[in-house]
Parts: C-alpha cells; sequence; structure tokens
C-alpha cells in the first residue's frame, strides 16, 4: 500500500496548465520560419523579436503606458489589463464554465451567457439575452450579460467604460451577425477575460 502511495501522480495546478498551455501557444507561433512578430498579438502593446531556444526567434510584448501583460512571468503574453480600477465584484466568475459539448450545429452548447439566456440565430450565429439587471459585456450582444459596474471612471480614459443599455438596432440594410466580434471588441473582451483570470490567479 505504501508503494502506490509513492508512486501516485498529482494533476498539476489549472493555472499552471494554462500557463503551460500559452508558452505552448507563443512557441508554435514562431515555429514556423516566419519572423515571430509576424503572426504575434500584442493587444496593447507591441511585439519586440529575441533570441529563443533551438534556435528558434520568440517575442516579447512591451506595453504600452497604462497596460501590462495578463501573465506577468510570461513576456509574450498580450498585452490586456488596464492600469485603471474596476470592481471584480461584478465578475460574475462563474461564467467561465467548461462548455456543454462541442458546437457542431448548436453554438449555444458551448455559449455561457452568465445571467441571460443563449438564443441561436441563423446558421451558427447566437445572442445572449440579459435578465433584468443585467448588460452584456461592452454592449456586444455576443457577450455574457454582467452587472452594470465594472469599470471605474478612470478607465474611460483608456476607452473602456462602463456597459450601457443595448445600443438601438441599426436602420442599415445589413445589420450585423449578433454573435460576431469586431477587433475593437474582441480587445475589450480580451480586457475583461484577462481581468477576470487575473483576479482568479
Amino acid at each position: 500500500m505504501a508503494a502506490a502511495a509513492r508512486t501516485m501522480i498529482h494533476a498539476p495546478p489549472p493555472c499552471l496548465l494554462l500557463l503551460l498551455l500559452l508558452a505552448a501557444a507563443a512557441a508554435a507561433t514562431v515555429a514556423d520560419a516566419a519572423p515571430a512578430c509576424e503572426t504575434a498579438h500584442c493587444s496593447r502593446g507591441h511585439c519586440v523579436e529575441q533570441p529563443g531556444i533551438f534556435g528558434l526567434d520568440t517575442f516579447r510584448c512591451d506595453c504600452d503606458a497604462g497596460w501590462s501583460n495578463v501573465f506577468k512571468l510570461i513576456p509574450s503574453s498580450p498585452c490586456t489589463v488596464p492600469n485603471c480600477t474596476f470592481d471584480s465584484a461584478c465578475f460574475n466568475l462563474s461564467l467561465f464554465t467548461i462548455p456543454k459539448g462541442i458546437p457542431i450545429t448548436d453554438p449555444c452548447v458551448a455559449i455561457n451567457c452568465g445571467p441571460g439566456q443563449c438564443v441561436k440565430d441563423e446558421g451558427l450565429n447566437y445572442h445572449c439575452a440579459c435578465e433584468p439587471g443585467f448588460v452584456n459585456m461592452l454592449n456586444l450582444t455576443g457577450l455574457p450579460c454582467i452587472k452594470n459596474c465594472a469599470f471605474g471612471m478612470d478607465c474611460s480614459a483608456m476607452g473602456l467604460s462602463p456597459p450601457g443599455s443595448p445600443p438601438p438596432p441599426s436602420s442599415s440594410s445589413s445589420p450585423a451577425t449578433p454573435g460576431s466580434v469586431s477587433a475593437e471588441g474582441l480587445l475589450k473582451l480580451l480586457v475583461l477575460l484577462s481581468l477576470a483570470m487575473a483576479h482568479i490567479l
């Protein structure tokens, strides 16, 4: 019995697995022949190439003023954490749960809208319909529902502001796809996820 106890393997903590995944992603980015910064995504920062192990070039993200890396110990992590106040109590950290399945035909299988309901739209599109008292993150209907109190006033100088009421429907002939996210919206989503991860770690 004692020998069996000594040979047990303990699973690494989830945060270590996440760090290893990010390191592997950074290594995969530079594995091809292209310069590392050609495919790097530093968000609110700029890429600086540097020599890596085994002759492969790697990179680091030097953050713009007012921004910092998601993971301080991984210099290639994107600069998506703003140096401003936010109310982490407004983030429903239970939003980040394991998907209920693989979204082959129904995207709502893998979407958690938090205090809201995922509604399947045409094709693989969806939107999150929020319960009263909650709004979609960043006013994007494809993002989860949160309380309307996440960002402090000092964040507005960085282009981040508290979510407000949903925007009125567009009268243009080609409305945006409800489940799609623009590049600016994706940056804001990365900021929110980074803040949530920083709060967890």
